[in-house]
């Protein structure tokens, strides 16, 4: 499974994830654009669903552990990257055709909002328990500010930062969906048939 060709591809995708993601915290926006890499890991690597999975979920751990070291909330973040990356390799990637096609269209359009929101509510449910339970609502990131909004309109904790997720993570997932699209589209054929022709079972 883990091939040089899969292995550049995590790296890249990690790298990704915490590029963006680290610009994101520091500029303090109630979004996080931090799992861009790991959507695109399970693009790259989709119809082999195991491998997209797998590849997604490390590129996204990956990117974890790298951002740790400028915000530490994110190691514990952990279960929202599997759920993410679940969400990626089994549903999102089904639209890969749609997404290489020309022209963009209606179809590309309703492919990148359904999942986006989709992957948002996802990762919106797993993601309160360890705000408010691990971190009593304030993780450092822009949210912060939304959760203490909710707060001062009479919500409790949780319901508060339920409320906070379901506002900025369909949007924040939706933007990422579209930027992991449009790079998948742009990436060379001959890579992602290179990605793909390695999981074949010839291949240790």
């Amino acid at each position: 499974m883990f091939t040089t060709p899969r292995l550049v591809a995590i790296a890249l995708c990690a790298a990704l994830n915490f590029a963006i993601g680290i610009i994101v915290y520091l500029v303090k926006l109630p979004i996080y654009l931090d799992s861009v890499g790991t959507i695109l890991c399970a693009l790259l690597l989709f119809p082999d669903r195991r491998a997209a999975l797998v590849c997604a979920f490390l590129a996204g751990f990956l990117g974890v552990l790298l951002s740790a070291f400028i915000n530490p909330f994110l190691p514990w973040f952990t279960p929202t990257v599997l759920g993410i990356a679940l969400v990626s390799a089994l549903l999102t990637a089904r639209a890969t055709p749609t997404f290489r096609a020309s022209p963009v269209g209606a179809a590309f359009v309703a492919s990148v909002v359904g999942y986006g929101i989709l992957t948002g509510l996802v990762a919106a449910v797993v993601s309160a328990p360890i705000v408010v339970y691990l971190f009593g609502g304030v993780t450092g990131s822009g949210s912060a500010f939304l959760v203490a909004f909710f707060l001062k309109t009479g919500q409790q904790l949780m319901t508060s930062a339920l409320l906070t997720g379901l506002t900025a993570e369909p949007i924040d997932k939706t933007l990422q969906v579209l930027l992991a699209a449009l790079l998948y589209r742009a990436t060379p054929q001959e890579f992602i048939d290179l990605l793909r022709r390695s999981g074949r079972p010839a291949t240790v």
